[in-house]
């Protein structure tokens, strides 16, 4: 067997805020750059993209067997940031401003590429449709800086390894 390559995950994770797009199977990259879009990979904590899933279990019972056989049921996807806080410095606190609450549009993720690498047609990317729950400021003691947990709520299906395409 040969060894499979790995890819280093440290500075390769982008996650963007994104207000539109019109195909979540096949973003382009005009509607990634567009105006309101907001970079937030230096925003989130290590641990703080936080993506979730559960698959509810159908039971199939049959009246001739002794055992109860499964199938796959219906899925849910959620999705909870941690982020940094400064409310003294307004630029420094664009995703708390970005991700006010009720506000609507895509975190869009893109995995094992550098994140300063700008987007480009054929990327892959996660898209996740949201609706920016309440932010809740968390205190988190000595030798630690402020952070806000947000919950998004997922509004409708997360594309996963969607292709970017071109302008």
């Amino acid at each position: 067997m040969t060894m499979p390559v790995s890819v280093p995950s440290d500075g390769t994770l982008r996650v963007d805020y994104v207000p539109a797009i019109a195909n979540t199977a096949a973003p382009t990259v005009t509607e990634l750059t567009a105006a309101g879009a907001q970079a937030l990979s230096c925003y989130i904590t290590i641990d703080g993209w936080q993506p979730t899933g559960d698959q509810a279990t159908v039971t199939d019972q049959r009246l001739c067997a002794t055992q109860d056989f499964e199938q796959p049921g219906r899925k849910t996807k959620s999705l909870t940031l941690v982020y940094v806080h400064n409310p003294t410095v307004p630029t420094s606190n664009e995703a708390y401003t970005t991700l006010a609450e009720g506000v609507t549009g895509y975190l869009v993720a893109r995995y094992g590429v550098p994140r300063t690498q700008a987007w480009a047609a054929a990327d892959i990317v996660d898209v996740w449709p949201i609706t920016a729950g309440e932010p809740m400021k968390n205190f988190n003691g000595a030798n630690s800086v402020h952070t806000v947990t947000q919950r998004m709520f997922v509004t409708g299906p997360v594309a996963l390894d969607s292709v970017v395409v071109g302008p």
